[in-house]
């Protein structure tokens, strides 16, 4: 199947020399050939770094049994907090990867009908790709039609999903940031209800609870450093995914600005009420729902990092020792840095960085459009 894909590739490649002289036509395969060179990128990332992303998956396993364990006696609510967050973080990648493999299905199918569309009404019908045979018999034209559409609907299945795979891990940076910000702001809470006065000399930390409370406060330091960057001995997440998918999330911020450019530039030339214009739209809501994912849950990780220092602050505090508090405050100067996922260290993936790429498209579809 993969010397399928790189064959279908090649064909794009040929199709887009042979038309180099014609604006027309060269976006009408670049706007595909440009994608599918992305999901290749994707491709080789998710193979040559398989390893690396066995052990961000591994990290992802661990931490579900660092976090669900005891912090404190087994009726603190902290542990039935982090499994529902969980299953809830779950429930909506599972409902992502769904609608997105239906969104593409539907896509996908729309391209194959289209075509059949066209040639029934008396329309002359050119593929995206280069045929070494003549295409308008209906043998021809079926099997060339069938060839197009399986390859360019599991190439977009592998697309989607890996997209999907990528921004559940950002999800589960976030949904672990979550649990750490419940961590602290539950810090002092224990099942007994003795109460403490930062007036008296006795405070929360020096009495039989302050072993707890320092086990505690350990645990979310570790919990922090593993998420942004470890400097123990547990391999680092956020930035070992930003490592893994640098290069390939490089090119996918470039081209989609190209591709949602050249998207419009076609879809403007199409009668409303032509099966191929309503397959374009389709098209064009998926390649805009790839890049908003990937900012929108990049600023989503960002806001709960900078949330962090808040829960601190949201903990009894005033019931701890100046000395308790001094951590305290350590810990917070070490937070103060938001966590900004960024593509190859540079772009970050925000919402406003998706509001930039749609006016660089913008610009690219006016120039293209004089």
């Amino acid at each position: 199947m993969y010397s399928l894909i790189v064959t279908y590739n090649l064909q794009h490649v040929i199709r887009v020399i042979q038309v180099r002289h014609s604006t027309n036509l060269i976006v009408d395969t670049l706007f595909i050939l440009l994608t599918t060179l992305n999901t290749l990128g994707k491709q080789a990332a998710f193979n040559l770094r398989s390893r690396r992303i066995d052990g961000i998956i591994n990290i992802i396993n661990g931490r579900y049994d660092f976090l669900t364990s005891s912090l404190g006696p087994p009726s603190q609510p902290s542990r039935p907090y982090h499994v529902e967050v969980l299953k809830q973080n779950a429930l909506v990648m599972s409902r992502l990867l769904t609608l997105y493999h239906g969104a593409i299905f539907t896509c996908a199918s729309l391209w194959t009908v289209f075509p059949v569309v066209n040639r029934s009404l008396g329309k002359e019908v050119e593929f995206t790709g280069y045929f070494p045979f003549d295409t308008t018999g209906t043998l021809a034209f079926s099997l060339a039609l069938a060839y197009m559409s399986v390859l360019i609907t599991f190439q977009a299945y592998g697309n989607v999903t890996m997209d999907c795979t990528i921004v559940a891990f950002y999800a589960q940076a976030k949904i672990q940031l979550k649990m750490l910000r419940y961590n602290l702001e539950q810090l002092v809470v224990f099942t007994n209800t003795k109460k403490y006065s930062s007036i008296k000399h006795q405070y929360r930390d020096q009495g039989e609870e302050e072993t707890k409370l320092q086990e505690r406060l350990k645990k979310c330091v570790i919990h922090y450093h593993q998420i942004v960057r470890s400097p123990l001995s547990v391999a680092r997440f956020t930035k070992e995914v930003e490592s893994i998918f640098g290069e390939a999330m490089v090119v996918q911020f470039f081209v989609m600005a190209w591709v949602i450019c050249m998207t419009v530039y076609k879809i403007v030339g199409l009668s409303i009420c032509s099966a191929e214009f309503v397959s374009m739209a389709a098209y064009l809501g998926c390649m805009l729902a790839q890049l908003f994912i990937y900012c929108y849950f990049g600023t989503q990780l960002k806001v709960e990092s900078e949330l962090v220092n808040q829960s601190i602050y949201c903990s009894d505090w005033l019931i701890l020792s100046p000395r308790f508090r001094r951590q305290l405050l350590v810990m917070m100067q070490c937070c103060g840095r938001p966590l900004a996922p960024r593509t190859a260290y540079v772009i970050p993936m925000s919402l406003d960085t998706y509001i930039h790429v749609l006016r660089s498209s913008y610009t690219l579809f006016t120039f293209l459009n004089r």
